[in-house]
């Protein structure tokens, strides 16, 4: 960023080159004239770098404290999710601690759930095998069916109900 000893110097050039400017249109002297316009146009690029330099830094810093900004922001949630985390691990250890894992135990290996669990096993086991067995019965009587239609159909001369 350009100093204000800088922008004033570079103005005084501006205005001592147009002063020189006017004394040497004044006199008559181009020699002057032109080295006036000169100073003044060298002046006045270096006031045009200044700005643009002031432009560049002013955008450098909004852009820094724009990512300063995100990067604040982001940082502040994943500390509330590390938070929100923590707390549900602690609840979760605390409904551990409040099983009662020898109750549990009793009461998975109790004579009358164990009655349970092998009646709803058999009565699963017997679905299963009566379903396939249905299903292996079935393709055979439609065989028979198809063969009994095709043999009465040849008897009686008539095309049978079952294709071919």
């Amino acid at each position: 960023m350009s100093d204000f000893i800088d922008k004033a110097q570079h103005k005084a050039e501006e205005i001592a080159g147009e002063a020189k400017e006017h004394i040497g249109s004044a006199t008559g002297d181009d020699e002057m004239r032109g080295r006036g316009a000169a100073e003044k146009a060298k002046a006045n690029a270096h006031q045009a770098a200044d700005t643009v330099s002031d432009v560049a830094s002013g955008v450098a810093d909004s852009a820094t404290k724009a990512a300063s900004s995100i990067a604040d922001s982001a940082a502040a949630t994943a500390s509330d999710a590390a938070d929100t985390a923590a707390d549900l691990v602690d609840r979760a250890s605390a409904k551990a601690r409040e099983v009662d894992v020898d109750a549990v135990v009793d009461t998975a290996t109790s004579p009358r759930t164990l009655a349970v669990v092998t009646a709803v096993v058999g009565a699963v086991l017997a679905a299963v095998l009566i379903s396939r067995n249905r299903r292996r019965r079935s393709p055979h009587l439609v065989r028979e069916s198809k063969r009994a239609a095709r043999a009465i159909a040849r008897s009686t001369g008539s095309k049978p109900i079952f294709g071919r």
